[in-house]
């Protein structure tokens, strides 16, 4: 069984994909797309991709494709700490840093960091943490990278400043995907759903009331647009692990009746790994 990841080696989803699979079970891919896509095609068995980063929110590529483009179920949710690290070549290191590399969301996790330690060095954005490791060992300039621990081993970086995050809580949500149908709720597994509103007064209101009527605990609600119609939108819902099966599915059937759109994503348990802990 071959699970995609967003590539390449010493990524967060790698780091993820190895939660849940051997390393020889691992395929990396250049985006999050590609990932999916060959999942829907059939070409691989799963994927695993970033949906939500406690800071940096909503992965809106993620969202967007298994909402619209895929036919695809969420088959389990994976959280892992979001730990970020200053290295640099071990031939090169120069203190005096004029660059750092690093994906925007680093960067972003690690600016009240950067901006005490570093005020002076240009912060470069680069389309992956692991790209920019492998940039810096083989770069001459004094530049660093800002990456996890494993991609510094992976490019013989030495790292010269730990945990660098600002915010020691900072994790992200990754979420394995298949085709296997995982739309019948089951008991203590999370939910999720999309829909969108006739284009009425008071239509969102009246579909969030279901909800309430069958005391279902909607723990975050997302809009994102609808595409092709200008000025509609799609929401994007998780629903508590605790409901009964029954109340769900009564409550789906009224929604289906009452929106333009309505998908299943799916029913699955959730694997926390912050801390060492697995819940």
């Amino acid at each position: 069984m071959k699970i995609g990841y967003l590539g390449p080696r010493g990524t967060f989803s790698e780091l993820a994909a190895l939660k849940i699979k051997g390393e020889d079970d691992i395929i990396p891919f250049h985006t999050i797309w590609d990932v999916l896509e060959n999942v829907d095609l059939g070409k691989i068995n799963s994927g695993i991709v970033p949906i939500e980063n406690s800071i940096e929110g909503v992965i809106n590529i993620t969202l967007d494709s298994i909402i619209f483009d895929t036919e695809l179920f969420i088959q389990k949710q994976v959280t892992i700490p979001i730990e970020q690290n200053i290295m640099v070549n071990k031939n090169n290191k120069n203190t005096n840093i004029k660059k750092i590399y690093s994906h925007p969301h680093a960067i972003a996790q690690c600016h009240h960091f950067l901006t005490e330690n570093y005020p002076l060095a240009e912060r470069i954005n680069i389309n992956s943490t692991a790209e920019a490791a492998k940039y810096v060992s083989t770069s001459d300039e004094p530049a660093a990278a800002i990456g996890t621990e494993n991609v510094a081993d992976i490019y013989n970086l030495e790292i010269i400043e730990r945990k660098i995050q600002d915010d020691t809580n900072n994790f992200t949500h990754f979420i394995v995907v298949s085709k296997n149908n995982t739309s019948i709720p089951k008991k203590g597994n999370k939910f999720s759903a999309a829909f969108s509103t006739l284009n009425e007064p008071g239509q969102l209101y009246k579909l969030l009331d279901i909800f309430a009527m069958w005391d279902l605990n909607m723990t975050k609600i997302i809009s994102r647009p609808m595409r092709n119609k200008g000025g509609e939108y799609v929401f994007f819902v998780d629903i508590e692990g605790n409901s009964e099966k029954e109340d769900l599915i009564d409550a789906f059937k009224m929604l289906k009746r009452k929106t333009s759109f309505f998908k299943i994503l799916g029913s699955y348990p959730v694997y926390d790994y912050r801390c060492g802990l697995r819940k």
